[in-house]
């Protein structure tokens, strides 16, 4: 863990200078607080990366961000107040991997998410972890997936929303490993984890912050982790792969956007109060407990190429699984 962290700010301080000249391309603003819309419930990716970089990006810029949680639709009520936001800089987007398949997913969309978003950053990359019950016999993954075949159509799994990763993520777990399982959707991953401690749902692969509380109470256990890796916060566990070859690797990761036409020189200072509050050790070591990949920031370009890329794989992604939209 120590390891990971040195080289996460390692990596990051070579950001720092670029960030000092981004800081001066901008200097009036901002000139006023904040917002940032994240479009899930408290306790998801978004949300928790969110909260975590709100207090440095604040010091940076000198001004409070204040966060604000417009759930619903999957993630689109809360995108769609940024993407009708005036382009100042004043009003941001705190979104998750959903950002990438959505248009693919939700019908009737009243914004495009190719065209109305201006990548920042990414903030981080959270392998998901596949959680039962506490309560649940199986004992470990292989036994799970045997059980799970027995009740036929008697299975449900937990997502963060239609679109999300947890919910492809569940879809092609289902569909790989043979199991006739349906969708719930929740609007968020935490009240999709809690769900499945309910006893609601049977299955979920979420993200760690989602359901990090939950685990540490007892309530619900990880059997594999759906990584190339194992995870620090979860060392147990083997990865998909691991457990029920061939298994696959999904992972819910967290951005920041603005709206379309929002200034050059504002988006680069919003980078690079991003880049300042990443290189700071505590947040680099929360994020190491929570999961994260250390190396996972993406500045400004290579996250616009990251979203392109990301958008077409996911576009392919649920046309192939026979995902349609709701």
């Amino acid at each position: 863990m120590r390891r990971a962290i040195l080289l996460g700010v390692a990596g990051l301080l070579l950001i720092l200078p670029v960030a000092l000249a981004w800081a001066q391309t901008a200097p009036s603003y901002p000139d006023r607080p904040l917002r940032m819309i994240v479009p899930y419930a408290p306790g998801g990716a978004a949300d928790t990366s969110a909260r975590l970089l709100v207090g440095p990006m604040s010091e940076f810029l000198g001004q409070t961000i204040t966060i604000e949680n417009r759930t619903g639709g999957g993630g689109t009520i809360g995108a769609a107040v940024v993407a009708q936001a005036r382009p100042d800089g004043y009003t941001l987007l705190g979104d998750a991997s959903a950002h990438t398949v959505n248009h693919a997913l939700v019908r009737n969309l009243p914004f495009d998410y190719a065209r109305d978003f201006a990548p920042i950053a990414r903030l981080g990359a959270f392998p998901l972890i596949f959680l039962v019950n506490a309560q649940e016999a199986a004992p470990d993954l292989r036994a799970y997936i045997a059980a799970a075949r027995a009740r036929s159509g008697r299975i449900a799994y937990s997502s963060a929303g239609v679109g999300s990763a947890a919910h492809l993520a569940g879809f092609l777990f289902a569909q790989r490993m043979a199991i006739d399982a349906t969708h719930v959707a929740y609007r968020g991953g935490s009240q999709g984890a809690q769900a499945l401690a309910s006893g609601d749902t049977q299955y979920m692969l979420a993200s760690t912050p989602a359901a990090i509380g939950l685990v540490q109470a007892g309530r619900l256990r990880v059997l594999a982790v759906a990584g190339a890796s194992r995870l620090p916060a979860h060392r147990d566990a083997p990865t998909l792969a691991e457990a029920a070859p061939p298994g696959f690797e999904m992972a819910e990761w967290a951005g920041l956007w603005a709206p379309t036409g929002t200034p050059e020189a504002v988006l680069d200072r919003l980078a690079a109060a991003v880049a300042h509050g990443m290189a700071r050790p505590e947040v680099q070591a929360r994020f190491v407990e929570l999961g994260v990949d250390t190396n996972s920031f993406l500045a400004r370009a290579t996250f616009a190429r990251y979203v392109a890329e990301q958008r077409a794989l996911m576009t392919r992604l649920t046309s192939e699984a026979g995902i349609r939209p709701e």
